[in-house]
């Protein structure tokens, strides 16, 4: 690898994103064809999507508050970054040995690139959309040097410490159903053994039984140190269950809204940029939400949608029928508010338009 200054960097196919000792940017490589996993695991939006044209393989890229990684960085703030990564990829289904620092360049001729928002995430914001596996409290790790040899025991070993990790927080707060579906999601990010120098990964079928047999087991039986993590709200147990799972609930619909509130940025941001039409089914499309919910930011959609601007002649002359009646536009219906150069901004029937004046 060679170091450029930024605008030759940018111009190669792959590069370095992030700066030596401090991470900007959480990228996840997706070696499948689906760049929208994020929205179908309920994962907020990434900020760019750089897909390969060909196989449609991609690089998504979420931008974090800067956490240092130098020797002389606190280890908390890493872990607790790496934790977050480590369930965003699982859910993500991406790559568990991918580790960059090189990545696809946004904005490349060879990638297809989709910038869906300029905001930043903080890690505990991503974090209260996955649950995050916790460092074993008793002190002990799998020990994966004695199974190296065997695809199955290293799935058995890696999988039943992480079950251990999360079953009583899980028991504390959810089901069984979603405790077996996060140890599932778990076993299959790890079956990555070809590339770990295996001949092949082990079949679905073979998962799925390792994946019964710890979740069964560890649910029933596992008891631990009753130790679990709380989550980024750091409730006190002592609080009533009702009243956590409502300071819980609160909390998810605000996170829930503001993801949202991106999404339709984001649709808004492509309809633009394509000269297409904004409507509110063009809209929920390309955010992937259903009309019902896109009908509920009409504030939002008007502060960003851009003004329609069409001439002062077409106005008057546009006589097509529709369904109650003609788009006729009469002196009464036109309320004028301010004039510059090019004309007059007014509000016909609601919607906003620029009247440019015909020539002379």
């Amino acid at each position: 690898m060679k170091t450029r200054p930024l605008k030759y960097a940018t111009k190669q196919p792959y590069m370095q994103i992030n700066r030596k000792d401090m991470v900007s940017w959480l990228i996840f490589d997706l070696d499948h064809s689906n760049p929208f996993i994020w929205e179908d695991n309920n994962l907020p939006p990434p900020n760019y999507i750089v897909q390969n044209r060909k196989n449609g393989h991609s690089h998504i890229y979420y931008a974090i508050s800067p956490v240092c990684t130098s020797n002389n960085a606190r280890s908390k703030p890493i872990q607790y970054m790496k934790a977050v990564y480590e369930a965003m990829a699982a859910r993500l289904n991406a790559d568990a040995s991918y580790s960059g620092p090189v990545a696809k360049t946004p904005g490349h001729k060879w990638w297809l690139t989709s910038e869906l928002h300029p905001e930043e995430y903080s890690l505990g914001e991503l974090a209260d959309y996955v649950e995050l596996s916790v460092k074993p409290y008793w002190g002990k790790e799998p020990n994966l040097d004695d199974v190296a040899h065997s695809r199955h025991c290293l799935l058995f070993e890696e999988t039943r410490f992480y079950s251990y990790s999360i079953v009583n927080r899980e028991k504390e707060s959810s089901s069984y159903q979603h405790f077996y579906n996060l140890v599932e999601a778990f076993a299959y990010n790890k079956n990555n053994y070809k590339k770990r120098g295996f001949s092949t990964n082990l079949t679905d079928g073979q998962v799925k039984a390792t994946v019964k047999s710890i979740a069964r087991w560890t649910w029933d039986k596992y008891t631990g140190t009753g130790n679990f993590h709380r989550g980024v709200m750091r409730l006190d147990k002592a609080l009533p269950l009702n009243i956590r799972q409502q300071l819980s609930a609160e909390r998810t619909h605000k996170n829930r809204n503001k993801a949202t509130k991106r999404k339709i940025t984001a649709a808004l941001r492509i309809l633009k940029d394509r000269n297409e039409k904004v409507t509110q089914t063009a809209i929920a499309k390309l955010a992937r939400v259903t009309r019902q919910t896109i009908s509920k930011y009409k504030e939002l959609i008007e502060s960003v949608k851009p003004v329609e601007i069409i001439s002062l002649g077409e106005v008057m002359t546009h006589t097509n029928n529709v369904k109650y009646g003609v788009h006729q536009i009469t002196s009464s219906t036109v309320k004028l508010e301010n004039s510059d150069i090019n004309g007059y901004i007014g509000n016909i029937s609601g919607t906003q338009f620029v009247f440019i004046k015909p020539p002379d």
